[in-house]
């Protein structure tokens, strides 16, 4: 499945200090023939929290690999296709538990480094823009221009002011404009948070995924295993060649 339009030097300060969020508790640790990559869940994705701790409590991504990794970018799992046969007899066919989930997007998530979040198909296949069931992606991200992270938010401000034309034109009691129902509702165009431009433009991240994709979790631990696998080499269509597997998925707090 596709996500659509679809540098790391610790130096002296150690593995910690590259860690994305270290100071948080994993929910969900995957165990992977590199080693272990811990997950926090975020409570503000609670469909997407529930359905992955369902998935790794009942074992889903055990033996699942790795199956599209783009260095800069991000990586992938979660086709449960993979299991037996990898790479997948089709791998631009829809596949997972037999379900998708709604989107949870939220304005205040950001694509930073160490990211994860739902896979989905694109919005011509996808309009209501759903998460695969099963399949996500953590963020490794590289660093972005200004121009670029000036042409999203030139993007996402023409889509919040579609959302308040689409209000304009369902609400009957307000007489005026358009331009006047912008100003009763204080519409302003959007622009990353200094911090978060910053960010983007420091560390690294995927922006263009902002606001279209549901974010549900970050990695806390293991993040030198997330880099292992972003240098898998891989084929023209972004499958390792030689791909890692999930063996096995343990909750902490049930440990």
């Amino acid at each position: 499945m596709r996500i659509l339009t679809f540098l790391l030097l610790c130096g002296s300060l150690g593995l910690l200090a590259c860690q994305p969020h270290p100071e948080a508790q994993a929910d969900v640790i995957l165990i992977t023939e590199r080693g272990e990559i811990g997950i926090r869940l975020f409570d503000d994705a609670p469909i997407h929290k529930e359905n992955f701790l369902k998935l790794a409590q009942a074992g889903f991504y055990d033996s699942l690999a790795f199956h599209r990794v783009i260095d800069g970018f991000m990586v992938q799992t979660g086709d449960p296709r993979t299991r037996v046969t990898y790479p997948p007899t089709d791998t631009t066919a829809p596949d997972g538990p037999g379900y998708t989930l709604p989107p949870e997007f939220s304005d205040a998530r950001f694509h930073r480094r160490g990211t994860v979040g739902a896979a989905r198909w694109g919005d011509e296949l996808n309009p209501e823009q759903r998460s695969s069931g099963s399949q996500f992606y953590i963020v490794t991200g590289s660093p972005a221009r200004d121009t670029r992270l000036d042409s999203i938010e030139e993007a996402y401000t023409g889509v919040l002011r579609g959302r308040l034309y689409q209000a304009f034109i369902a609400d009957s009691s307000f007489e005026g404009s358009f331009e006047a129902y912008q100003q009763a509702h204080d519409f302003t165009p959007f622009h990353y948070p200094r911090s978060v431009r910053e960010m983007y433009r420091q560390e690294g991240g995927a922006p263009w995924l902002d606001f279209t994709y549901t974010i549900f979790g970050e990695v806390v631990s293991g993040w030198h295993v997330v880099k292992e696998i972003e240098k898998l080499a891989t084929d023209p269509y972004d499958r390792p060649r030689r791909p890692v597997r999930v063996l096995h998925t343990r909750i902490p707090a049930a440990s």
